[in-house]
């Protein structure tokens, strides 16, 4: 999947649309289902404006306007504030945590705030409710302590020029505080909210439908999943699967390096890593690395010098299952950034011939950028269209298809993803999964390899286009296909290998 988008291959970009507003008579159970999507953009002409950004909290929460305003991305609008404040990285690091929890949790955070308010959502100003959801995250997941979150949090208010909201946003708070306990329980409950690592926090009284009654109702307000999507989980795993998949899908994710093997040995890096701070732990594959400890891994040794790349272990299983070789011609057909095109050069010791190809030269430039910082030379870019046009012809030993999806496997990196699955958008997904690997099937010699892939958890993109591909080229057969559920032990993917016998 191609790391920045869910779908940049369309032009348009709709992305995932939001669903159309309740009527008045559907608005009781409109509530709920409110929590399953992101915030409309709401703009009544009297929105805060951040001035002066003095502090992380602030930054998150001019960050989360934003977002909800105008639907960009996180790390996109971060980059972009970034000439407007002077804060410390240790400032920033914070503001990126608590704009990111609040979007991966908001659903759970909107019902705790719900238990303490007598006025629906609807009826309470955004900025208003954007300060209480960054305020309840810091008492419920980040674990501030009670009097630091609440302080803050009102001091917020003045900060962006509403003091007339400090005495609700305290009372708020306080009630939610009160809802917590000490308490923690290793099952679901109405009374026990996830935090992180597979525990629950109980709660005085109960917030959450009974998963007894209604586990899809509980996984999406607890887990903070469109409901449609919660309904679809429940529905394939078996309660150990998903639970897991639900904790990876909520926690900050974890940080996985690939060491290139052709400059660096994985147990100096360590070492080197280790000195700076850094826990380090060997990853499933001789070459990774699990690192914590750190909020700006990039500014770590070894990653201007090309030693190792940052890459979550099941996207690294795509290159090791299409088992590239020297000497072979390659085509990576949706190649940006390009970590998966660098991981099949380093297989090769940089002996073949890579063609990377994506639908411009910006996203290609990274491509270059990390093959440059690698010191790798056996991969070459080329542009194509957006409908597949100008791929190269090959024919190719073999192809990596890793298309855009709607990357439910990787929620916990891209968590504005889970806001905007649509049924609607996830065939238009189907459409383009399935012609970019007809169009790598069209492309191998006899007796060459494909690995489709992707990273989503749905069956629709993952087996679904591969059995339709595999009707319309029956010379192809399935060799072998892996699915990894997020949580065991990294992100959630698809790969499968096919291979043309004739």
């Amino acid at each position: 999947m191609t790391a920045e988008r869910n779908n940049p291959w369309d032009s348009s970009r709709p992305k995932f649309r939001r669903p159309p507003a309740a009527s008045s008579a559907n608005r009781i159970s409109a509530n709920r289902s409110s929590r399953s999507s992101k915030p409309t953009a709401n703009n009544t002409g009297d929105e805060a404006v951040v001035r002066d950004i003095t502090t992380g909290r602030l930054l998150a929460w001019h960050v989360l306007q934003q977002h909800d305003m105008t639907d960009r991305f996180l790390q996109d609008l971060f980059a972009a504030t970034d000439s407007l404040h002077s804060l410390s990285s240790q400032e920033r690091a914070a503001a990126v945590d608590i704009a990111a929890g609040v979007v991966r949790r908001r659903r759970t955070i909107d019902a705790l705030i719900q238990a303490q308010v007598t006025r629906e959502k609807h009826q309470i100003e955004p900025d208003l409710w954007r300060v209480l959801q960054l305020g309840v995250f810091q008492l419920v997941f980040a674990r501030t302590p009670d009097h630091a979150a609440v302080d803050t949090t009102v001091e917020l208010c003045r900060a962006i020029d509403r003091e007339r909201w400090t005495k609700f946003t305290n009372g708020v708070l306080r009630g939610v505080g009160r809802l917590l306990t000490d308490q923690t329980c290793a099952s679901p409950s109405p009374c026990a909210v996830p935090v992180s690592g597979g525990e629950f926090r109980l709660l005085n009284s109960p917030v959450f439908p009974d998963p007894a009654i209604d586990m899809a109702g509980y996984i999406a307000d607890a887990f903070s999943l469109p409901t449609l999507l919660a309904a679809r989980w429940v529905s394939r795993f078996s309660e150990k699967e998903l639970l897991a998949a639900c904790f990876h899908s909520c926690d900050p994710p974890q940080i996985t390096l690939r060491v290139n093997r052709l400059r660096a040995v994985p147990q100096e890096v360590a070492i080197r890593l280790t000195e700076k701070g850094c826990v380090v732990r060997p990853g499933v594959y001789r070459q990774s690395l699990v690192v914590s400890g750190t909020s700006r891994i990039e500014r770590l040794p070894g990653f201007d010098t090309g030693d190792w790349s940052i890459q979550d272990e099941a996207a690294m299983a795509a290159a090791v299952l299409l088992a590239p070789r020297p000497g072979e011609r390659i085509l990576d057909i949706c190649a940006a950034p390009g970590g998966k095109t660098c991981h099949l050069a380093e297989l090769t010791d940089d002996r073949a011939h890579i063609v990377a190809c994506d639908i411009s030269d910006s996203r290609l430039q990274r491509v270059k950028e990390n093959a440059e910082r690698l010191q790798l030379q056996s991969i070459s870019t080329q542009v194509i269209g957006r409908q597949g046009e100008d791929v190269p012809a090959g024919p190719f030993d073999a192809v990596l298809a890793d298309v855009p999806c709607s990357n439910t496997g990787v929620l916990s990196r891209r968590p504005e993803a889970k806001w905007r699955f649509q049924p609607a958008e996830l065939q238009n997904l189907i459409v383009m999964q399935t012609r970019l690997l007809l169009q790598a099937c069209e492309r191998v010699s006899v007796g060459g390899r494909i690995v489709y892939s992707t990273c989503s958890l749905e069956p629709e993109e993952n087996r679904g286009v591969v059995d339709a591909v595999l009707r319309a080229f029956p010379k192809f057969q399935l060799k072998k296909e892996q699915l990894f559920l997020p949580g065991q032990p990294s992100d959630g993917a698809y790969q499968a290998l096919l291979i043309r016998e004739s």
